[in-house]
């Protein structure tokens, strides 16, 4: 059963992982005045879809039946593609070099950015090792120290040690 739920759990991860991967995709055309039609996490048949709207028109969203990939459909992806006559000004295509690079790179910097957010939650909850520790006394008893009565010979002990006096406990 648990390894049931790994698996489900991994696979949860790899689809949270693709969903902010064209996130960071779908973040940079619009900040660089790209129209992004669609946004959609998966393949195949659509499960769940809805449009909002945003400055450039709208963006369909929604969920495909198959959790493998998923898409960020930007007007104008190629000169090719016919883009209706009021999205011609927000084609990918048209823009600059530098503004089809940035949101080329959006997506696998999203993903480092996931990496390093990950590192640093493991080093946060889990720990670090302390490679340089500082020396610290080890108390092993701390019940009461008998007196030497003579050489090799133990008094009686009675009441707490000192290390108990002072709160030290084993």
């Amino acid at each position: 059963m648990m390894w049931i739920i790994g698996v489900a759990f991994f696979a949860l991860c790899i689809l949270v992982s693709v969903a902010l991967h064209e996130c960071g995709h779908m973040w940079a055309a619009r900040a660089t005045g790209m129209k992004v039609r669609r946004y959609f996490v998966g393949f195949g048949p659509t499960l769940w879809s809805t449009r909002r709207p945003n400055k450039l028109g709208y963006t369909e969203y929604g969920l495909k039946a198959v959790p493998l990939g998923g898409f960020c459909d930007i007007a104008g992806m190629t000169a090719i593609e016919e883009i209706a006559p009021e999205d011609q000004r927000y084609a990918m295509y048209r823009q600059k070099t530098w503004k089809r690079a940035v949101v080329l790179f959006a997506g696998p910097a999203m993903n480092f950015v996931i990496g390093l957010v990950l590192i640093y939650g493991m080093a946060l909850f889990w720990g670090l090792p302390n490679l340089h520790p500082q020396p610290a006394a080890y108390v092993a008893e701390t019940t009461c120290a008998a007196s030497e009565i003579s050489k090799g010979e133990m008094g009686h002990c009675t009441g707490d040690g000192s290390a108990a006096a002072a709160g030290i406990k084993s």
